[in-house]
């Protein structure tokens, strides 16, 4: 026997398919919101974050690479540093042989300083990284004056 009362509620009851249709329209939108921000963000990746540049020094046979980081507003000194130690750690396997490297610093530029045009000026710091197996002397030839870290 059911209880009339829980009769009278399943009666009285009705369905409510216009609030599961709000429910799934707000998700879906919600879904979309996500979507559209992560493709924006990957289309100005440049605008949120420094983006390592490399250019090869001492031929094409030589693992010694010039490394420094360019970027939007957002991309200052700091940045920059974070970019090339980060960089650094992953181009470069230290068990396949030894790394020397160092990091100068513009001290000419200051901590945050690119502008939002084209121009984006001297970058804040230039890293030198080879494995010491084929770059060694040239390493030390170019960093010349500064500390040189090896791994």
């Amino acid at each position: 026997m059911v209880d009339p009362k829980l009769e009278k509620v399943l009666e009285e009851r009705k369905p409510r398919f216009w609030t599961l249709f709000q429910c799934v329209v707000g998700a879906l939108t919600l879904m979309a919101a996500v979507e559209y921000f992560k493709y924006s963000t990957r289309i100005h990746y440049e605008w949120f974050h420094c983006t390592p540049v490399i250019e090869t020094v001492g031929g094409p046979s030589s693992s010694v690479i010039k490394l420094y980081s360019r970027g939007g507003p957002s991309c200052d000194k700091r940045g920059e540093f974070k970019t090339i130690v980060k960089r650094i750690t992953r181009d470069y396997e230290p068990a396949e042989g030894a790394i020397s490297f160092c990091i100068n610093e513009n001290v000419n530029v200051p901590a945050v300083h690119y502008p939002i045009d084209e121009n984006k000026g001297a970058p804040g710091y230039v890293a030198f990284v080879g494995y010491d197996s084929d770059g060694k002397d040239l390493i030390e030839q170019m960093c010349e004056g500064s500390t040189i870290l090896h791994m």
